[in-house]
């Protein structure tokens, strides 16, 4: 939603990211890059990252591809990691 951010992390894999709607800034290696709808970022493995929405009004919609069926994420503040699957619902 609006304002919201994704700490800052990394994965075990290289991850894809494409803008569906909305403005986001990518923050990469400590440098922030406006996004657009239809842009597309790629991430390499164990890079530290994060996405954020600086509206206080727009929604962004954003769509991850991870390279690896095992992907996790390891957050940059507590060094704890999790596997991607696992913030997420199960489908049943």
């Amino acid at each position: 939603g609006p304002g919201s951010q994704i700490p800052m992390h990394s994965h075990n894999c290289e991850e894809t990211v494409i803008v569906l709607e909305g403005h986001p800034t990518a923050v990469i290696a400590g440098e922030d890059f406006k996004l657009q709808p239809h842009d597309t970022t790629w991430i390499p493995p164990n890079l530290p990252h994060h996405f954020k929405n600086p509206s206080s009004e727009e929604t962004v919609k954003i769509f991850w591809v991870y390279a690896s069926l095992n992907a996790t994420r390891t957050l940059v503040e507590t060094g704890e990691t999790r596997s991607v699957d696992s913030e997420h619902a199960k489908a049943k």
